[in-house]
């Protein structure tokens, strides 16, 4: 081990001693205190979106926090580490070509604990992946520093962590964690475009998207004025030209972008030929040139990412410009009307509010669902289980206005978290006992708040062997191996084939089998009348047909049915596709073939969602009709709308969403049709909640339901605009815009006001409203 040393000695550094605890409060409640033990992603969440810090373009700092943090690190601080030259990599940063990262380790600082840090230069969203990267490697971080030079935006984080069981890591695990750091934080198209671009390509490419800027602003101006003029002909027409003009500058700029990236890569496939020619001559055993070809390999798939994403713009963009031409031909012949609308696509009418409602999918349309857990809740709450801890916060829930809470699986079960049931009739689960859950229910009764019970049907766990397999059931559904699918030979069933996709980890239940169907319905009205569930979520309903899931539905009657279809996006090289048309159209399909009676979760609105705000691509936000381009956008009174869940987000991150950019996301949930599912997580971060209560408000007080009416006004890179229901405006992104002077549809002489607004977003409603 080589003697090292670590200056922190900026004359304009932002220093800051940030220290974390694991909080006993829901799991992304914010805390800060001193500790000896403090899990990252709390810490991470403490870095909340309210304040942004100019010395760290992603650490971002609410003032709460930031009045109670301790005393700036010295100026001149000297940190000695011991650490040998192989543990420190450095990584070129693709966007500051001359740009580096490394990662030191040293385990002789700390008696207890593991001291990493990393310096170098700042890179969007470092501290965010360094904290998905500690979490996925099960670190605990026991203290942390962040700092920035103000000047260069160089970094010095340092981070004291432990395993899991609180120990130092092993110096032969210095080269896993830093690789899986390196490989988390390394910039790509899926967070950053690399500079791969030449010097010219690139100025007009700035040239352009300066001059679309410039035009929009000089439009609202010249709108604004008009207005105030009352030349509201004129004012049209002069919309309709600059819609036009706004059009064509965005297409340029997508088709010069989409030129240059296809540039980019022809270059970088000559580039790899001709190398490949050179190892073929040279033999495959010069090590360097075999290096450099793999590191071109991945220059090529980066630059083939950008090139896929640049297509997308240009689709986006063609989309729109068939928009304003359909648009112009409507106003020119009104006589020509579009096709009307399915049934299920037409927007509730103000006559029928609370009067019909959509079936027991979504209820009536005005329903707003509290996720109430996540992967953590099976471990309990300050040392009272989940139903209790959920107990004693019902009256916040209501006053905020939920009208439904879905609760984690109930039944015993293999998996702590309830996902690998055994017997369904033993409701004492790691969230608590069956008399728990039946306090928690009853209450939940005299508060209005429907219960909405997590079925899991798909697969079932067995309880005893036959011939050394496991496919014996137990408890009052003692099935055998003829409940059981004949598709996988593990558990050697002896039912029918799977009527959907399998499900590797237990069994999976025959739903073709009739005495089987007949036990779970039967199960499903004991839940509903002696348990007191109002509803259900189905998980993985892709294993089994939907046609069973009407026929549980049917027979149970419940308040409330919606189901878990999560289908892949549709991508091309990594890199999500703008027509999501046929992966929402699955999930409507299967809602179709349960006969309506069940709604869906809206995986592709999520997909599209992050995607658009965490890329500054919100040109996503409308599909080619000029819709909403997820489920919501077709049959809105089916899509359950989400931004995160227990499997998305929480401890496990499967796909989480963009944390700064959450009040956006929900911003955009809250302000459009479909029923919104939030998750606990989010409502539990103190920043969040603000939002959060915010937006709730303006879509109760204003009646914002299931099938409310979306008019877009704005789907560019920075900035998307819509109209819903006539009487709600809003807006998410950087870039300007207010109902107030971009006119670019018909509002009458409305003028509005502003009823909440957050980070990069803003609602208005009408001013007399």
């Amino acid at each position: 081990m080589a003697l090292g040393t670590i200056y922190s000695s900026y004359p304009t550094l932002c220093a800051t001693k940030v220290t974390s605890r694991q909080s006993s409060s829901p799991f992304w409640r914010r805390r800060v205190s001193c500790s000896k033990r403090a899990s990252l992603v709390s810490f991470a969440n403490n870095l909340s979106i309210s304040t942004f810090c100019p010395l760290r373009g992603d650490l971002r700092l609410s003032s709460s926090l930031t009045s109670r943090m301790s005393k700036p690190l010295l100026h001149n601080r000297k940190l000695t580490v011991f650490a040998s030259e192989e543990s420190t990599t450095q990584v070129q940063d693709e966007q500051n070509g001359d740009s580096t990262l490394s990662i030191d380790f040293d385990n002789t600082i700390d008696d207890a604990a593991t001291i990493i840090s990393i310096q170098g230069a700042n890179q969007e969203n470092l501290l965010a992946s360094v904290a998905t990267a500690f979490n996925s490697l099960g670190l605990v971080v026991m203290d942390a520093s962040i700092s920035t030079e103000r000047e260069t935006f160089q970094i010095l984080d340092i981070f004291t962590v432990t395993d899991s069981n609180g120990n130092k890591l092993k110096e032969e695990e210095f080269d896993n964690v830093k690789n899986f750091l390196l490989k988390t934080c390394r910039p790509s198209s899926k967070s950053a475009p690399p500079s791969i671009y030449g010097l010219a390509a690139a100025a007009e490419v700035d040239w352009l998207r300066k001059s679309v800027s410039v035009s929009s602003g000089a439009a609202a101006g010249s709108q604004g004025a008009q207005v105030a003029s009352g030349k509201k002909a004129d004012m049209f027409n002069a919309e309709e030209s600059t819609a036009r003009e706004q059009a064509a500058a965005m297409l340029e700029l997508a088709a010069a972008e989409m030129a240059q990236a296809a540039a980019a890569l022809v270059n970088v496939e000559r580039s790899a030929a001709q190398l490949a020619r050179q190892v073929a001559e040279l033999g495959s055993e010069d090590p360097e040139l075999v290096g450099k070809l793999e590191t071109l390999d991945n220059t090529r798939m980066e630059a083939s990412a950008i090139l896929e994403r640049r297509m997308a713009a240009m689709e986006a963009a063609l989309a729109s410009r068939r928009q304003y031409k359909e648009a112009a031909v409507r106003k020119s012949s009104p006589e020509v009307l579009p096709a009307p609308l399915p049934v299920f696509q037409k927007p509730l009418e103000k006559s029928q509010a609370y009067e019909i409602g959509t079936g027991p999918a979504c209820g009536q349309g005005y329903e707003l669902i509290l996720q109430g857990f996540n992967w953590e809740s099976c471990k309990g709450m300050n040392g009272a289980c989940w139903y209790d801890h959920l107990n004693s916060r019902l009256d916040e829930f209501v006053d905020a206005g939920y009208t439904s809470i879905w609760l984690p699986p109930p039944t015993e079960s293999v998996s702590l978290q309830g996902y690998l049931p055994l017997d369904l009739y033993n409701l004492n689960s790691k969230f608590g006992s069956e008399e728990d859950l039946k306090r928690l229910l009853g209450r939940m009764r005299e508060k209005n708040l429907k219960s909405v019970a997590d079925i899991v049907i798909n697969h079932r766990c067995a309880s005893g062997q036959k011939d050394g397999v496991w496919n014996q059931f137990g408890g009052r559904l003692a099935w055998d191996e003829s409940a059981i699918t004949n598709d996988n030979p593990e558990w050697k069933g002896r039912g029918n084939r799977s009527t959907g996709e399998e499900y590797g980890a237990a069994p999976n239940i025959d739903h073709t089998n009739e005495g089987v169907r007949n036990s779970l319905k039967t199960w499903l009205k004991w839940m509903r009348e002696h348990i007191g569930f109002d509803g259900w979520r189905f998980d993985y309903v892709k294993g089994y047909s939907g046609k069973f899931t009407q026929e549980y539905v049917d027979a149970s009657v419940p308040r409330l049915a919606f189901g878990e279809f999560w289908d892949a996006c549709n991508y091309s090289d990594g890199v999500l596709s703008y027509n999501q048309d046929s992966h929402r159209q699955r999930t409507v399909d299967w809602c179709d073939s349960t006969g309506g009676t069940t709604a869906a979760f809206d995986f592709t609105t999520k997909g599209i969602l992050q995607e658009a705000v965490g890329r500054k691509e919100l040109w996503r936000l409308t599909d080619a009709q000029g819709r909403p381009p997820g489920m919501m956008g077709l049959w809105p009174s089916r899509a359950v709308t989400f931004i995160d869940n227990h499997d998305t987000g929480s401890t496990l991150n499967h796909w989480p969403f963009p944390w700064d950019l959450i009040p956006c996301g929900y911003c955009y949930l809250l302000t459009h049709p479909g029923t919104p599912c939030i998750f606990i997580d989010h409502w539990n971060n103190e920043e969040l909640n603000k939002n959060l209560r915010d937006l709730i408000q303006v879509r109760k007080k204003l009646r914002i339901n299931a099938r409310s009416k979306v008019t877009i006004c704005v789907a560019r890179g920075d900035l998307y605009a819509a109209i819903v229901d006539e009487k709600l405006c809003m807006k998410i992104g950087d870039g300007d815009w207010s109902p107030n002077k971009h006119t670019e549809h018909d509002l009458g002489n409305t003028r509005w006001e502003i009823a909440c607004s957050g980070p990069s977003f803003a609602v208005w409603k009408k001013a007399d409203a």
